[in-house]
């Protein structure tokens, strides 16, 4: 069995790092704002977990590990189905800093 690479792991984490934020900021579930964005504030709190693991998946400077179970919640909080944070989207695809 081939191992994942440590360059496929920062793939994912940097897609999934772009996908939490983008659709945190451009979501339409019953928790938004008026503007369509929900705070990390407010998500972590919806999530039961902190602000600063919010913060964390979404930096794309930070490599921080989570559970499946933190995505699942963010998923379903957001309203986003599970499977889209491990896609690549056209917001995704920019090369990093």
């Amino acid at each position: 069995m081939k191992m994942i690479t440590n360059d496929e792991l920062d793939h994912i984490f940097l897609m999934i790092s772009r996908n939490v934020k983008y659709y945190r900021i451009h979501n339409n579930s019953k928790y938004a704002d008026k503007f369509g964005r929900i705070s990390q504030d407010r998500l972590a709190e919806l999530c039961n977990v902190s602000q600063s693991l919010i913060a964390n998946i979404e930096s794309e400077k930070v490599k921080q590990t989570f559970s499946i179970t933190v995505i699942a919640a963010v998923s379903k909080v957001l309203n986003i189905p599970f499977e889209e944070f491990f896609k690549e989207h056209s917001y995704t695809k920019q090369k990093s800093h």
